[in-house]
């Protein structure tokens, strides 16, 4: 059906419509090279990240070879691993950069992870967020049991001054560089937000996602994570096992 839908649009088939967009007649080439290029990295991580289930859960669960048990990465899309971290730490004798306890201990909440995120954009030059944005975002799962998607997204409302944020989020690690993440979104549409309708838009489908983890990446190191307050100084973050910890 979407090989049909493709011939109708004029193109040769589903491939070559879905790739369209990025405008370059060798894009899965240029993926191709990429690929081929980040491939013996992630074997390794991936090959060390199976011997680390194996060993934890045993030959039963997780065999020595083939794909990884998704179910097991402590992630619902198996995007990311930081939540078996404990199984995966590498250098047991050198701490670890995990947060979670200290933003629990401080008392943290999912408002005041968004709070710091908009510090964190503004130190940058970047809009803080309209009015809007806190009186119209979802930041925690209700509490009065109304049904809703969980998975966190970003919306552009068109009107030029409403953005919100959907993200049933938890005070830990993981989610608060999700946060950075979603306001990295929220951060695009205010700068285009004054273009026509036409370019209020990302310049392919996967530049979002580029700008928002690009703008995201420094909210995930341990000099942050200091500043922050949530590590503290007697925790050398120039040590090379810690930050692969």
């Amino acid at each position: 059906m979407y090989n049909e839908a493709a011939a109708l649009n004029g193109f040769k088939d589903a491939s070559i419509m879905k790739v369209d967009p990025y405008e370059s007649d060798t894009f899965q080439e240029e993926m191709e090279e990429t690929w081929l290029g980040l491939k013996p990295l992630y074997e390794q991580l991936h090959a060390y990240v199976r011997s680390k289930l194996h060993g934890f859960y045993g030959e039963d669960i997780v065999k020595n070879s083939g794909p990884l048990p998704a179910h097991l990465l402590g992630n619902m899309w198996a995007q990311s691993w930081s939540n078996i971290a404990d199984i995966l730490k590498p250098y047991p004798n050198k701490p670890s950069i995990n947060v979670t306890g200290e933003m629990i201990k401080q008392g943290w909440t999912p408002t005041k992870m968004f709070q710091k995120a908009d510090d964190f954009f503004q130190s940058m030059g970047l809009d803080k967020m309209p009015d809007k944005f806190w009186s119209g975002s979802i930041l925690e799962k209700p509490a009065d049991g109304r049904e809703l998607t969980c998975h966190a997204s970003a919306w552009d409302f068109y009107n030029g001054e409403d953005f919100r944020i959907k993200q049933c989020t938890r005070v830990n690690q993981e989610d608060f560089v999700t946060v950075n993440h979603e306001m990295g979104h929220i951060q695009y549409y205010l700068q285009y937000k004054n273009q026509s309708y036409f370019y209020r838009s990302g310049a392919n489908p996967g530049f979002h996602e580029g700008v928002a983890d690009i703008l995201s990446l420094a909210v995930g190191t341990a000099t942050y994570f200091q500043r922050l307050g949530l590590l503290g100084e007697e925790v050398d973050v120039s040590d090379e096992q810690t930050n692969i910890n």
